[in-house]
């Protein structure tokens, strides 16, 4: 499922009740807040068993996965729970309300970056602890990055479903149109974004968004940003390093250079640049074909994709843009089922070729389910590529050992405000950088976690 909105979000209440769970938790080992998994670790009830599965918004023709499941397994029933954003919430941040009330479901689907923020709760089962359930000897059915993504200390709190591997997608025509070369190294890209700004001044090669942080992080992480770290019992906060700080300053030469345009993502001012040509590239996420050849018909053809340029000449490396998980509540009556249900949405290969594939356009983290034909057929969008080679290369260079973290909520949220702040010319982007780790920093002392910034 795709993590491509704004993460405007309201920033929930601490809870006080589990700051020593945060502490030492989200800070050590973890498993002894994990382990203690006995509310949820009771044997199945006789008969039918129902599972309430919350999700966020869009899960379009969901039946087809519901009624698949059904087929297999007639005594577990899914209740499916889809939460749209309202105003500025985002759902992971209604769902952290919902847990906090002790209302939260039996099992959940959200943007990997915030199965942290939802351990520190003390709610997330440890997968491991589910009698029976081998979780652990599922870890060569995926991506081993995303693997590590699910893991917090040596608890496992849930299974990856899909990613976001980061790539290139540009107008081949315009490229040619200009004898612009394809950048294989983020110098070149900087290069081109001036040569073909200048060969064409209503052109630009990018969009550097206000409205969303993800991209940017995306990019520090294939530059091997490390934002968060665990230090014995302490949190090493490192937002503003020198991987991102190098970022920081690419990015801010071309918004000085105005060689790149700084609309909001999926805006209507967005979408008509890029459906006029206005925009040459785009920086983006496996799941971005969807959308591209929905918001931008009228190209249709003219695509090419490309790796992402490089930060290290020599080095291919990648971060991910977006991509899920999906977690059992401790809260469940019915563990095995639980995990049962995450096993089948993300290793069932009927459910990608028949589901994830078609309906959602997600690319797996399930290594199986990467070999789908699908994803080996010319796509005349993009002029005949076979798109999804340059796509898995990507995929398995995603950078290893990168952490979002326990706040994920209010860094992305303050992170992204304070970026907008910067390409409005308030401040420089490494001074929101700095500014985002400031803030972020005072908000887990507030929370009663042990941190220290990098030095």
């Amino acid at each position: 499922m795709s993590n491509h909105h704004s993460r405007t979000s309201a920033r929930p209440a601490p809870k006080r009740r589990y700051l020593a769970v945060i502490a030492l938790t989200m800070a050590t080992a973890l498993t002894a807040a994990a382990c203690s998994s006995s509310e949820g670790s009771t044997d199945a009830a006789k008969g039918p068993v129902t599972l309430t599965f919350w999700v966020k918004t869009p899960f379009p023709d969901s039946d087809v996965l519901l009624d698949l499941w059904n087929k297999q397994h007639p005594d577990i029933k899914i209740k499916m729970d889809i939460v749209a954003a309202s105003g500025n919430t985002i759902p992971q941040a209604k769902l952290l309300l919902d847990v906090k009330a002790g209302k939260e479901p039996d099992v959940a689907a959200f943007d990997t970056q915030y199965l942290p923020q939802f351990v520190t709760t003390g709610s997330v089962l440890d997968l491991n602890t589910v009698e029976g359930g081998n979780a652990s000897a599922l870890s060569s059915n995926f991506e081993s990055w995303a693997w590590s993504t699910v893991h917090v200390g040596d608890g496992l709190y849930g299974l990856p479903i899909d990613s976001g591997p980061l790539s290139l997608y540009y107008r081949k025509d315009i490229f040619d149109k200009y004898g612009l070369k394809v950048p294989k190294t983020m110098a070149e890209y900087v290069q081109v974004a001036k040569s073909l700004h200048k060969k064409a001044p209503d052109v630009y090669l990018a969009d550097f968004p206000t409205n969303d942080a993800s991209v940017f992080n995306a990019m520090a992480w294939a530059n091997g940003a490390k934002p968060f770290k665990v230090k014995g019992d302490t949190w090493v906060v490192d937002i503003a390093g020198k991987e991102s700080l190098k970022v920081t300053d690419t990015l801010q030469e071309l918004i000085d250079d105005k060689v790149i345009m700084t609309l909001p993502h999926f805006s209507s001012e967005w979408s008509e640049a890029y459906n006029t040509g206005k925009l040459a590239s785009w920086m983006s996420a496996a799941w971005a074909p969807g959308p591209l050849k929905s918001f931008a018909p009228k190209t249709e053809g003219k695509w090419n994709v490309a790796p992402m340029p490089q930060w290290t000449p020599g080095v291919e490396s990648s971060g991910s843009w977006g991509g899920s998980s999906a977690v059992v509540f401790k809260k469940t009556k019915h563990p095995k089922e639980a995990l049962e249900f995450l096993k089948f949405i993300t290793t069932n290969q009927q459910a990608w070729s028949d589901y994830w594939i078609p309906k959602i356009t997600i690319y797996p983290t399930n290594l199986k389910a990467q070999k789908s034909e699908a994803f080996s057929k010319p796509d005349s969008f993009f002029g005949g590529q076979k798109i999804y080679e340059t796509i898995a290369a990507s995929n398995h260079n995603v950078a290893r050992d990168y952490n979002y973290g326990p706040v994920a909520n209010e860094w992305f949220t303050t992170q992204q405000d304070y970026l907008s702040k910067a390409v409005n010319g308030e401040m420089t982007l490494a001074e929101a950088l700095k500014a985002t780790q400031k803030s972020v920093v005072a908000y887990m002392r507030k929370q009663g976690m042990n941190v220290t910034e990098a030095s």
